[in-house]
C-alpha cells in the first residue's frame, strides 16, 4: 500500500493557532493513513518533536527542495466564528471533532526561582486584547492593572514573574509597560518560557500564544479575555481553566459575523473607539476582580 504525502499549511503561523491545531492533525494522519507534511513558523517546530512524533515539520527552503508534488494539500486558516479548535479541524475535513487539549514538549530543568511563584504576560498585537485600564490612551511606564495585581500577589508571598517579550510595547502614543513589582523575564527563547510556566503555580494572562502553551503544559490558567466569547479559546469545562469577563459591558466583538476585525487598526473597538466607552470589555474588569477569581490557586 502506497502512503500518500499531505501537507497541512497554517496561514496564520502564530503560536496558539500552531498549538490548538496539533491534535487534529495527528488525528487527520491517522483517518487517512497518510505523512503529513506541516509548514508552520520554524521557530516552533522543536516544541512538538516529542509530543507529536509522526508530524513532519517543514519550511520554506523544504518547499523550495522538493521535487515531486504532494497528494493533496490543504490549506488552514484561523475562523473568527467559532471555537478555536473547532473551526481548524472542520477545515481538516473533522465534522464534530470535539474539544481535544494540545500537547507541547517539555523542557523543564532546574526551578529557576526558589520562592512560589506565577507567570504571567501582559503584552498582545491589538490594544482590543490588553487588560486595558480606565485612565484611557496614553503612554504607560506599567500598567495600572498589572501594576495593583502584582502588589497583591507580593502580599501574599507570591512572587509574579512576566514572560513578555517587550517591556514597553504598543503603537503611538500609547504604549503597555510590564509592572516594576514582577520579576521580568524578558525575550526568553520558547525553551526557557516553558521552563518557567512549568514551575509556576499557575500562569495569569490574555488571549495568547504563551496562555496556550500553559494549557498544552495542563497549567491553570486564568485568561483575561472578554473581547471574545466564553467558547473561543479552551474548554469551560476544565477545571484548571478560569476565564474573567464582565458580561455587563460590551465584549464579544472578536467574533462577531457582522464585525471584521482591522489588522491596520492598533486602536480597533468596532463598538466604541475614541468615545469614553473604548475597550471597556477590559477596562471594566478590576485587580480585585481578578484576584478574587485566582485566590483559590494561591
Amino acid at each position: 500500500m502506497i502512503v500518500k504525502d499531505h501537507l497541512i499549511n497554517l496561514l496564520s503561523k502564530s503560536l496558539g493557532d500552531t498549538i490548538a491545531l496539533m491534535p487534529y492533525l495527528e488525528l487527520y494522519r491517522q483517518k487517512h493513513n497518510c505523512n503529513v507534511y506541516f509548514f508552520a513558523n520554524r521557530y516552533f517546530h522543536n516544541l512538538f518533536i516529542k509530543s507529536y512524533p509522526d508530524i513532519i515539520f517543514v519550511d520554506d527552503s523544504y518547499l523550495k527542495s522538493r521535487t515531486l508534488p504532494f497528494d493533496v494539500t490543504l490549506d488552514v486558516n484561523y475562523n473568527f466564528h467559532s471555537p478555536l479548535q473547532q473551526g481548524m479541524a472542520e477545515q481538516l475535513g473533522f465534522k464534530t471533532p470535539g474539544y481535544i487539549r494540545p500537547k507541547i514538549d517539555s523542557f523543564k530543568k532546574e526551578r529557576p526561582i526558589k520562592s512560589k511563584y506565577i507567570t504571567f504576560g501582559i503584552q498582545s498585537t491589538s490594544q482590543l486584547k490588553y487588560w486595558n485600564s480606565p485612565q484611557g490612551i496614553r503612554k504607560q511606564p506599567e500598567s495600572p492593572y498589572w501594576k495593583k495585581l502584582c502588589g497583591m500577589l507580593r502580599k501574599e508571598g507570591i512572587t509574579p514573574v512576566c514572560l513578555d517579550q517587550h517591556e514597553l510595547f504598543g503603537k503611538s502614543p500609547f504604549f503597555n509597560g510590564t509592572p516594576k513589582k514582577s520579576v521580568k523575564k524578558l525575550n526568553l527563547p520558547l525553551s526557557e518560557v516553558i521552563n518557567y510556566i512549568e514551575h509556576s503555580e499557575f500562569y495569569i494572562g490574555l488571549s495568547s500564544g504563551i496562555a496556550w502553551v500553559a494549557h498544552a503544559l495542563n497549567k491553570p490558567v486564568a485568561m483575561i479575555a472578554n473581547f471574545t466569547e466564553d467558547w473561543h479559546e479552551f474548554d469551560l469545562n476544565l477545571s484548571n481553566y478560569k476565564r474573567i469577563t464582565n458580561k455587563n459591558v460590551c465584549h464579544g466583538c472578536w467574533n462577531s459575523k457582522d464585525k471584521v476585525f482591522d489588522v491596520s487598526d492598533w486602536y480597533w473597538c468596532p463598538e466604541h473607539k475614541n468615545t469614553p466607552r473604548q475597550f471597556e470589555c477590559h477596562t471594566s474588569i478590576t485587580p480585585e476582580y481578578v484576584f478574587n477569581e485566582i485566590k483559590e490557586w494561591i
